[in-house]
C-alpha cells in the first residue's frame, strides 16, 4: 500500500507531560532456565521473544519462553537457498505476523533477504531476496540500516539509503510485495542515521535519529492514507548532552516507546498516540543499573510482550536483558543471557516478540 502525503503536518504531540515514562522500581535480576530443546518450551504459546544475533562469520537464532522460564540455545541459522555469506550481513531486523511467522531480514550489500521460522513447529523457510525484480525489486543503493514492523499478516520492511528510509511492505494474505516507497518524502522526514519501527494499530511508527541529532517520529496512518512527521525531541529536548548513539522502539497498545543510548546510558520517552502527548526522557540505567560488568552499551533492542518491555542490549560481545513490568511498575536488573546459554560472542542483535 502507498499512502499519500498529508497536508498541513503538525508535531505529532501537542502537549508534553511531566514525569518520566518507566517504573522507578528496580527489581531483582531475573534468572532465566537454560532448555536444551526449544521444539517444546519456546514454543508453547504465552510470553515470548525470538532473537536473530550474528557475529563475523555466522547468523544465530534464539528465543525465550518468559512463562516458563526458559531460554533456547543459541543456533546457526540453516543455510538452505541463502544467497549470501554470513559475515557480510550488514545489519538484521526480525518482525512476527500474526499468523505465527517469524520473519528474520538480513541485508547484504546493497541486497535484502528473508528466511521465515514458523512459532507452530520450529520449521524454517528457505532464503528468499526481497530485493529481487520479482519481490520489491532493487533498492537505490546499499542500506545504512534495516529495520521491521509487522501489522497483521503484513511486514513492513524499511531500509535507510543514503539517509533517506524507504519502505516494501510484504501482504501474506495476497502473497505479494510492494515496491520500495519513499517514507522520507512522503513524510517529509530529514535525513537520518538511525531507524527503528514500530506498529499500533493500524499505523506504522518510523524513527529516525536525524543528522541534527534530533529524534523524529513519521507515522503512516493505513485508516486515512496519510503520513505525517514529528520530532518528540523538540518537546522533550534531548536524553543526554552526548549525542544518541544507539536507537530502538516497540509499541504497547497505543503508546510508542522509544529507547535511545547516549554515553552507555538508556534513556526513554514514550509517545500515547491516544492521549496525544509524550512523557520522557525517563534515565532507565537509574532503574535496572549498568549493563555487565563493562557497562558499554554496543547493540540495542526492545521489544514489548504483553504489558511489559524487554531490553536487550549487547556489551562486550556479551548479551544481557532486563525487563519493565508495567503492571508491577518494577524494573528488573540486568540478566547475562549469554553466559545462561552458551552464547558465541556476539556483534548483531535484533528481538521480536513471538
Amino acid at each position: 500500500m502507498r499512502l499519500r502525503h498529508a497536508l498541513g503536518l503538525t508535531v505529532v504531540a501537542t502537549t508534553a507531560l511531566l514525569g518520566l515514562s518507566v517504573p522507578a522500581v528496580a527489581g531483582p535480576a531475573a534468572q532465566l532456565r537454560t532448555y536444551v530443546d526449544p521444539r517444546n518450551a519456546v514454543f508453547q504459546p504465552g510470553e515470548r521473544v525470538q532473537v536473530l544475533a550474528s557475529d563475523e562469520r555466522s547468523l544465530f537464532n534464539t528465543g525465550a519462553h518468559y512463562g516458563q522460564g526458559v531460554w533456547a540455545r543459541f543456533s546457526t541459522l540453516p543455510p538452505t537457498g541463502q544467497f549470501f555469506a554470513p559475515g557480510t550481513a550488514g545489519s538484521t531486523a526480525i518482525g512476527t505476523t500474526t499468523d505465527g511467522m517469524v520473519h528474520n531480514v538480513v541485508a547484504a550489500g546493497n541486497r535484502v533477504f528473508i528466511a521465515d521460522r514458523s512459532m507452530t513447529d520450529g520449521r524454517w523457510s528457505p532464503w528468499g531476496e526481497i530485493s529481487e525484480a520479482r519481490a520489491a525489486g532493487p533498492l537505490p543503493g546499499t542500506p545504512q540500516q534495516i529495520a521491521v514492523a509487522a501489522m497483521g499478516r503484513k511486514l513492513h520492511v524499511l531500509a535507510l539509503v543514503d539517509g533517506k528510509v524507504h519502505q516494501a511492505t510484504a501482504d501474506w494474505n495476497t502473497g505479494t510485495w510492494s515496491g520500495w516507497g519513499d517514507v522520507s518524502s512522503a513524510a517529509g522526514l530529514p535525513a537520518g542515521t538511525k531507524i527503528a519501527a514500530a506498529v499500533t494499530g493500524n499505523s506504522l511508527h518510523v524513527v529516525s535519529l536525524g543528522l541534527d541529532d534530533g529524534v523524529h517520529v513519521a507515522d503512516g496512518d493505513y485508516d486515512r492514507g496519510t503520513w505525517r512527521a514529528g520530532e518528540p525531541t523538540a518537546l522533550l529536548g534531548l536524553p543526554s548532552v552526548v549525542a544518541i548513539g544507539e536507537l530502538s522502539a516497540a509499541a504497547i497498545g497505543s503508546k510508542l516507546h522509544i529507547v535511545a543510548e547516549a554515553n552507555d546510558r538508556l534513556y526513554q520517552a514514550t509517545g500515547d498516540y491516544a492521549a496525544g502527548s509524550w512523557v520522557g526522557w525517563g534515565d532507565l540505567t537509574a532503574a535496572t543499573g549498568p549493563v555487565g560488568p563493562v557497562g558499554s552499551v554496543d547493540r540495542l533492542a526492545v521489544a514489548a510482550v504483553g504489558n511489559k518491555l524487554h531490553l536487550y542490549a549487547l556489551s562486550g560481545r556479551g548479551m544481557y536483558n532486563a525487563t519493565g513490568d508495567y503492571d508491577r511498575g518494577t524494573w528488573s536488573g540486568w540478566g547475562n543471557v549469554s553466559a545462561a546459554v552458551d552464547a558465541p560472542g556476539l556483534t548483531g542483535l535484533a528481538v521480536t516478540a513471538a
